[in-house]
């Protein structure tokens, strides 16, 4: 079920990401948080299993991911109920990151002691908060965190050097159409 790749990142312990949906309609919320993985470079595998529907499969793919072992988080996409979140939180090794598709679903912020996911609504900030969770080991993870920080600085810089001045051709164009 994992394929060799995979299993490499995961042993190499630099830090990777396993996305679990609970169904395949949510391929649109999926592809924000892929889109968002590789800008920062963490490699992701993505599987579809449904804790209401097939709970021992669920529970068999988790056992797999456990005995490979390595630096994983797991992203829970699920909506509605989100039994997901809770099952794999329980039985995974590595930490979970419930991000629903119906955000802000907080179904997953009731679950059992024992059951310990943190939730991110946002699917782009699921992939920064996995890089900052692994840039104390990860070099590749800590420079790109640093890069983006410097960009947004630089173009926060930029936006105040210009404000005066993008607010008088406002001012301008609101009263070019009274």
């Amino acid at each position: 079920m994992i394929d060799d790749k995979f299993k490499g990142y995961m042993q190499a312990k630099t830090g990777c990401v396993v996305i679990m949906a609970g169904s395949g309609s949510d391929s649109e919320h999926i592809l924000k948080i892929t889109t968002a993985l590789e800008k920062f470079n963490i490699p992701y595998d993505v599987k579809v299993c449904s804790a209401h529907k097939q709970p021992t499969e669920l529970e068999e793919m988790i056992k797999e991911y456990n005995r490979v072992g390595g630096l994983v988080t797991y992203v829970a996409v699920a909506g509605g109920t989100d039994a997901l979140s809770g099952t794999l939180s329980f039985h995974a090794l590595g930490p979970v990151i419930s991000c629903p598709p119906d955000a802000p679903n907080n179904s997953c912020l009731t679950n059992p002691p024992g059951s310990s996911n943190g939730y991110i609504g946002n699917p782009v900030n699921v992939a920064k908060f996995i890089a900052q969770m692994y840039a104390g080991i990860n070099p590749e993870y800590n420079n790109i965190l640093l890069n983006e920080n410097s960009l947004k600085i630089k173009k926060l810089k930029e936006d105040d050097k210009n404000i005066l001045k993008k607010l008088d051709e406002l001012k301008q164009k609101s009263l070019e159409k009274k």
